[in-house]
C-alpha cells in the first residue's frame, strides 16, 4: 500500500512537472511568434519608408524639372518681348523718317532770297554760306566734318545735329546756283557723298550733313 502511494505521488509529480513544461513552452512559442511578427512589422515599415523616399526623389526631380522648364519659357516670354520692343521702335523710326521726308519733298523748292548769288564764287570758297550737321546721332563727327572743311578753305557758319541720325552716307545739299558748289565738295569729300538739292529755306548756299 505505501509503494503504491509513492507510485501514486510520484505520477502525480511527473504530471505537474511535464504540464509545466507544456506551460512554458507554449509561453516561448506566443513570445516568438509575436518577435516574428514585430520584427515583419518593422520590415514592412522600413520597406514603405524606402518606397516614401524613393517616391520623394522622384516628386522633387519632376518638380525640378518643371521650374526648369517655366524658367526657360520666362526667358523666352521675356527675349520675345524685347524682340517685340525692338521692331516697334524701328517701325517708329521709319514712320518717323518718312513723315519728314514727305514734310520735306512738301515744302516748295525755293531759293532763299538771302542766298549767295553765283558771283559769289568767284570771291572764293569762303564767300559760300555753309553749316555742318551730324546725321550719325553724335556731335563729334560735325565738329571733325567742320574741322576737315575749314582745312580745305571753306568758312562754316554753323555745327549743329540733324533731325535724324541715320543717314547712310555724307550728304552735301545745296540751293539754287550752288549746284556746282555740291558737286566739287562732294568730289572732295569722297565718292560715296550723295548731292541733293535743298528742299527747304535756308540762308546755307551748302549744307553737309554727316553719315556712313
Amino acid at each position: 500500500m505505501p509503494n503504491r502511494s509513492l507510485c501514486l505521488v510520484t505520477l502525480v509529480l511527473l504530471v505537474m512537472a511535464l504540464s509545466g513544461c507544456m506551460v512554458t513552452k507554449s509561453a516561448y512559442d506566443r513570445k516568438e511568434a509575436e518577435a516574428n511578427t514585430l520584427a515583419k512589422t518593422v520590415a514592412d515599415l522600413d520597406r514603405k519608408n524606402r518606397d516614401l523616399a524613393a517616391r520623394n526623389e522622384t516628386l522633387q526631380a519632376e518638380n525640378d524639372e518643371l521650374n526648369r522648364q517655366v524658367a526657360a519659357k520666362d526667358d523666352q516670354l521675356r527675349l520675345k518681348s524685347e524682340e517685340i520692343a525692338k521692331q516697334d521702335a524701328r517701325q517708329a523710326a521709319m514712320v518717323s523718317e518718312v513723315e519728314r521726308m514727305k514734310a520735306q519733298q512738301a515744302k516748295p523748292a525755293a531759293p532763299d532770297i538771302r542766298e549767295a548769288a553765283p558771283a559769289g564764287r568767284a570771291a572764293g570758297l569762303k564767300a559760300i554760306r555753309l553749316k555742318v550737321l551730324s546725321g550719325e546721332g553724335k556731335i563729334d563727327s560735325a565738329r571733325k566734318m567742320a574741322k576737315r572743311l575749314a582745312a580745305m578753305g571753306y568758312k562754316v557758319e554753323s555745327v549743329g545735329m540733324a533731325e535724324s541720325s541715320d543717314y547712310p552716307a555724307n550728304t552735301v545739299y545745296f540751293a539754287a546756283n550752288h549746284k556746282k558748289d555740291a558737286r566739287a565738295l562732294a568730289a572732295r569729300l569722297g565718292k560715296d557723298t550723295i548731292v541733293k538739292p535743298l528742299t527747304w529755306k535756308s540762308v546755307f548756299s551748302l549744307i553737309v550733313v554727316t553719315g556712313g
